[in-house]
Formats: structure tokens, C-alpha cells, sequence
């Protein structure tokens, strides 16, 4: 008999749990950027995706990426849990040892009987121990006042805006030759990238463009990051040069050493100016100052003119930065405003069922049901008695974190027509202001 009730048992006593592994080894490095997966389990099926929490950690940089929650599904003691999970990342900015907040994640699930209850975990006590681990971590910039180096194997590439000819790039004096540097980070932040030691030949000036920094989660070669340092090169005078190599510092994960990759060094041969000879053939080139045979004026007027150039911008963005900063701000807080209206939620969830995105279209339901009736999906369409619209609901959430997700697309027809029905007459439109002044001529 007992043998008989225990699944029903089991089923009835099933609560949500949550998981969270720290995804390396410990002690782990100061500057390591380390992923934290945090596993959210419920019986049933999700009928509310979990709001996962910013993460304030003294001492250490935790971030959630921008990337999609994995769901799963798994068997314990025979109940069927269906699960959500998400990757923090954990970067340890000093020695010493690291506590999780014990943050309180709300959701809602369906019960056997498909009633929506709502469900809560607690993220459980873990610590994070960050420490020296040898001298890669003093390389890396544990001592204060230094930059943490990032703890990942970087990949560095290099290209030219002039094709070199049997591994020599060919130029004319007062030419200049631009080198973009790509340094790729796997499982690190580009932030955490370091800038690359570049210097330039004697009688050479290099300008550094400000570096363009991007993350990625899920594109190619992996997740990691990427910075892009343009470098330019301004050749002055005729001869042989040989521009260093482009060296980036970082720490090997795995025997937590220092290390170096590098772009290689260029080889230029630099003729002299293009029109050279032209007035004066036998003296000085055309293009120089008088009794500096070989200082290109044109080089010299175009350097100064961008210095200028760059001066007055400069003046410029200091006076209408601000200004910009804060009409920009101004702006995205206008955008976001409109975007959580509840009119603007709700066409947000029509065009989605039009389109057939599950996703955007359960997002954007979540947020209309709580701004107009205070409450989740689920529970609204209960509340509301019709059985359609019951059914749709539940069919939208059975096929985002059903523990047997459909494999064929979403059909968002009945849900449209639902809320075609009952959530278009419920939602406060924007009224337009009357004019302050009677019409001239009524």
C-alpha cells in the first residue's frame, strides 16, 4: 500500500529546489572571470519565467550576460522538474574569499492540476575563494595601483590597409598605413582587456584610435570578447623601417602563469614623395621646407590642421557633452517610458502572436497582465472564466517550459483571438490633451 501511494505522495510534497556550481576550480585567480550557473527547478512546468537578480558582491564584478536562459527537464524520485538556468559572471578584483547573497527569485509554476501557484527559491550560501596562486596573479596586477591582466588565453590578429608585396608594405613618403588589432578574450569581458603595447619606429608618429569593445555570448569563435585597437602609422621620410610587434599580456588559466600573444612586426620601405623632382629636379623634393630636404609641408600643414581639428572638438565635447549625455538619457527614459505602457505591452504581445515568438510574446503578456490587473498571466485568464483563453495561456507556457517542449512552431492564432476579446477593452489607452484655448471660429 505504502509502495502503492509514495508517487502520488512524492508529487504532492514536491517543491521547487535551485542549484548553483561555481564553474572553476578554487582558489581561482584575481582578475578570472569565472561563470556561475544558477539551476532553478520546478514540478510541472514554468508558467512564469524566474526573474533573475542583479548580484552585489564587495570586492568582485558579477554580471549576467545578455544571453538566453537554457531550459531542461530531469526526473527526481519520480517527479518531473522542469528547469531554467542562467550564467553570472564572477570576477574577483582582490584576494580573499567571496559570499553569493542569499536573493529570493520568484516565479510561478503549474500545480499537477494545473492551477498556477507561486513558487520562490533562496540562492544557498557559496563562497568563492580568490587568491594569489603563484606569480601569474602578481603579473596580473594584485598589487595596487596595477591593472588586472585577464586570465584567458588571448588570440591576437592583425591586417593592413595596404597589401604588402613579398612581406614588405610599400609606401610614399608622407603616406600613412593603418593597423587594426583584434584581441579575442574566450569566457572574459573586453573590458577586462588589457590595452596592446605598440610603439613606433624613430621618425614615425603613431596615432591611437579610441578602441571598439564587444561581447558576445553566442556568435563566433565562442563566448568572450573582442577589442579592436586601429593603430596609424604617418611615414615623414624616405627609408627602411620595421614596426614592432603588437604584444597583449594576459595569464594562462590553466597553469596560472604570465604569457604574451602578439600580432607580428611590419616591414616597410618608404620611396620618396610621389612628386619628388617635379620642380626642381636634382634638389629638393617638392613637397619640403626650405632647408630641410626632405620634410614634406603638405605632411606638416595636414598634422597640424588635424591637431587643431581635434583641439576644437575637443573644446567642443566638453561644452555640449553633457548637454547630449543628458538629452540622450532624456530620450531612452521617453522610449522606455512608451515601451512599459500597458497599450504598448499589448501590441508587444499581438505582434508577437502574429509572428509566432513564443518568447517575446510571453514577455510581453507577463508585463501587460501585472501593469493592468496586478497579477501573472495564468492567473488573469482563470480569473477571467473563459475557458479559451485558459487554454491558450496554458498552451503558450506548456510549449516555452513544457518538460515536452513541442519541436513544431508556436501558433500564436488563439491567443490573439483571446486577448482580441477580453484584453483590448481592459487596456487604458493614452488620451490626448485637450488644447488649452477654445478653436477661433467654433
Amino acid at each position: 500500500m505504502t509502495a502503492w501511494l509514495w508517487p502520488w505522495l512524492a508529487r504532492a510534497a514536491a517543491e521547487p529546489i535551485v542549484r548553483v556550481e561555481v564553474g572553476a576550480r578554487q582558489p581561482v585567480l584575481v582578475g578570472q572571470q569565472v561563470g556561475i550557473d544558477i539551476t532553478i527547478l520546478a514540478p510541472n512546468y514554468f508558467l512564469s519565467a524566474p526573474a533573475f537578480p542583479a548580484l552585489q558582491v564587495p570586492g568582485a564584478v558579477v554580471t549576467l550576460p545578455d544571453a538566453r536562459a537554457l531550459n531542461s527537464t530531469e526526473t527526481i524520485d519520480g517527479v518531473v522538474y522542469a528547469g531554467i538556468r542562467k550564467t553570472y559572471a564572477f570576477t574577483a578584483e582582490q584576494d580573499g574569499e567571496f559570499r553569493l547573497p542569499a536573493v529570493v527569485i520568484r516565479f510561478t509554476y503549474a500545480g499537477d492540476d494545473g492551477a498556477p501557484r507561486q513558487g520562490s527559491v533562496t540562492l544557498p550560501v557559496t563562497t568563492i575563494r580568490a587568491g594569489a596562486g603563484g606569480t601569474g596573479t602578481a603579473a596580473a596586477g594584485g598589487s595596487a595601483g596595477r591593472r588586472l591582466l585577464p586570465v584567458a588565453r588571448l588570440t591576437v590578429t592583425q591586417t593592413l590597409d595596404h597589401d604588402p608585396d613579398h612581406g614588405v608594405v610599400r609606401l610614399h613618403a608622407g603616406d600613412a598605413l593603418v593597423r587594426t588589432v583584434t584581441t579575442f578574450a574566450p569566457q572574459t569581458q573586453a573590458m577586462r582587456i588589457v590595452p596592446p603595447q605598440a610603439a613606433a619606429p624613430r621618425g614615425v608618429r603613431m596615432f591611437r584610435a579610441d578602441p571598439r569593445l564587444s561581447d558576445h555570448a553566442d556568435a563566433a569563435p565562442g563566448p568572450g570578447g573582442t577589442r579592436i585597437d586601429t593603430l596609424t602609422y604617418v611615414f615623414e621620410r624616405p627609408g627602411s623601417y620595421t614596426l614592432p610587434a603588437v604584444t597583449m599580456d594576459w595569464v594562462d588559466p590553466a597553469t596560472r602563469q604570465p604569457a604574451t600573444s602578439e600580432a607580428p612586426m611590419v616591414k616597410i620601405e618608404v620611396a620618396a614623395a610621389r612628386n619628388a623632382g617635379a620642380l626642381a629636379p636634382g634638389g629638393p623634393s617638392a613637397g619640403a621646407l626650405p632647408g630641410e630636404g626632405g620634410w614634406p609641408w603638405r605632411t606638416l600643414l595636414w598634422a597640424a590642421g588635424a591637431l587643431l581639428a581635434a583641439a576644437a572638438l575637443a573644446a567642443l565635447w566638453r561644452r555640449l557633452g553633457p548637454r547630449l549625455a543628458r538629452l540622450q538619457q532624456r530620450r531612452a527614459a521617453r522610449r522606455h517610458t512608451r515601451a512599459e505602457r500597458p497599450d504598448a505591452r499589448l501590441a508587444a504581445t499581438l505582434q508577437a502572436c502574429r509572428s509566432g515568438d513564443a518568447a517575446a510574446a510571453s514577455q510581453a503578456l507577463d508585463g501587460w497582465t501585472r501593469a493592468v490587473h496586478g497579477t501573472t498571466p495564468a492567473a488573469w485568464a482563470e480569473a477571467v472564466g473563459d475557458a479559451g483563453l485558459a487554454a491558450a495561456v496554458t498552451g503558450l507556457q506548456r510549449h516555452l517550459y513544457g518538460p515536452a517542449r513541442a519541436l513544431a512552431a508556436w501558433d500564436g492564432g488563439p491567443l490573439l483571438q483571446a486577448l482580441g476579446r477580453h484584453a483590448i477593452a481592459a487596456t487604458p489607452r493614452r488620451r490626448h490633451a485637450r488644447p488649452a484655448l477654445p478653436p477661433l471660429n467654433p
